[in-house]
């Protein structure tokens, strides 16, 4: 078999292959639990500025 050449056998492995979908995948939404400590010198309204900012993009 030359390069780039395959048997109906070969499609037809392919193309179930790639006619089949896994819907288990990165669908879901992950949940993160926990908490975040900022320690610095920002004020609250500078980094809720930031997050808007953040949020806009």
């Amino acid at each position: 078999m030359s390069m780039g050449t395959f048997d109906a056998e070969e499609y037809e492995r392919r193309e179930k292959k790639i006619s089949s979908v896994d819907a288990d995948s990165d669908d879901r939404r992950t949940t993160f639990e926990g908490r975040i400590e900022y320690t610095g010198d920002d004020s609250l309204e500078e980094l809720l500025a930031r997050l808007e900012e953040l949020k806009a993009k």
